[in-house]
């Protein structure tokens, strides 16, 4: 893929995600998180690490609107969500690209078709579509399987068929959740490229992963969740 390779280039300006203070808990449960306080820079990359259990997963949820916090308050694109309306939240997420563990594929829709529907979704072109998803996949190693349907692909390969589709729509913020889990070291480094590029053309990167080799391999800042709270270290400080 080209520099640009199929995204448009975009830009937004003001604070991406803002937590100030922010606390969720499951029910009457212990807390998962607690007190969480960071900031995003729009354009940014940051990877996010801890220890299994550390909140990760929750953490991307609450940022994509899937959960709401126990206490504190968060801010996406200037906005303070708890005072979002159900079409606003909407709408913010189409601003929002995620990458779930669960890979979340529709069996019934091909490769492409998967790829493809957040574009149809936005009313683009079929013919400029296929074009667009099929340059994609064919990065990620799987331009021979775009008829196929996921029951019939790998782990790695419905993987790699959920990161074209988060990153396909050129969101504003991409959340990757594990998303080199399933593929081998090689192709996990082939994803990271993938991410930069879109990285450079103004999406804001978060990546969980427990990975600490991976991350150390790329130049970026890193959100560290522990039972101490968060803590952001710089490129080359505090690296496993």
């Amino acid at each position: 893929m080209s520099s640009c390779g199929p995204f448009p280039s975009a830009s937004i300006g003001g604070i991406l995600v803002r937590f100030e203070d922010v606390s969720l808990r499951y029910g009457g449960g212990p807390e998962v998180l607690g007190g969480v306080s960071f900031l995003l820079a729009p354009g940014s990359f940051h990877f996010m690490t801890g220890a299994s259990g550390a909140g990760k997963s929750s953490l991307l949820s609450m940022i994509y609107l899937a959960r709401k916090p126990s206490n504190g308050r968060i801010h996406l694109f200037d906005r303070d969500v708890a005072g979002l309306t159900r079409l606003e939240a909407a709408r913010m997420r189409r601003k929002i690209g995620v990458v779930f563990q669960d890979f979340r594929l529709l069996d019934h829709l091909t490769a492409l078709e998967n790829v493809a529907l957040p574009l149809k979704i936005s009313g683009q072109r079929d013919e400029k579509v296929r074009h667009h998803v099929a340059e994609l996949l064919a990065w990620v190693g799987l331009a021979e399987h775009l008829d196929s349907y996921p029951p019939t692909l790998s782990g790695g390969q419905k993987q790699r068929v959920a990161i074209a589709r988060a990153v396909v729509g050129r969101p504003n913020l991409l959340l990757a959740d594990e998303p080199t889990g399933n593929v081998d070291d090689r192709m996990a480094v082939r994803l990271l490229y993938l991410f930069e590029e879109l990285n450079k053309l103004g999406t804001t990167i978060v990546i969980a992963t427990h990975n600490d080799s991976l991350v150390a391999r790329f130049d970026h800042p890193v959100v560290r969740l522990a039972d101490s709270g968060v803590r952001v270290d710089r490129p080359g400080r505090g690296r496993a």
